[in-house]
């Protein structure tokens, strides 16, 4: 069985400004991707994936996790309308896979 928990962060001030600042770096890099998905008609995970990864992740600061969940936010997106190149807003949404630290046990007391 699979259980969902909803849970509301309260970061200090200092953490809110470092989230935050994560939620932009990751849309920027998205936004970047979306450039080069756009540019070369490329909405195939993988072979975006060989063509953007280590630059992005150099470029932006990002984990690995992030730089492939920013991939593929952008092949998502991509691939709804290829007419289009996607744009996404500096505090857009990043799925909970993204997130660092997003894999966490808790142990039964």
């Amino acid at each position: 069985m699979k259980l969902t928990l909803d849970i509301k962060l309260a970061p200090t001030p200092e953490q809110y400004v470092a989230l935050l600042a994560t939620l932009e770096r990751f849309n920027a890099a998205c936004n970047a991707i979306a450039d080069i998905a756009f540019r070369e008609r490329l909405a195939n995970k993988i072979a975006l994936q060989k063509l953007v990864y280590y630059d992005v992740r150099e470029r932006f600061g990002l984990s690995s996790q992030m730089t492939v969940r920013a991939i593929a936010k952008v092949v998502e997106a991509y691939k709804r309308d290829r007419s289009v190149r996607p744009v996404f807003r500096p505090q857009g949404a990043m799925t909970s896979a993204s997130w660092p630290g997003r894999d966490w046990q808790q142990s039964a007391c």
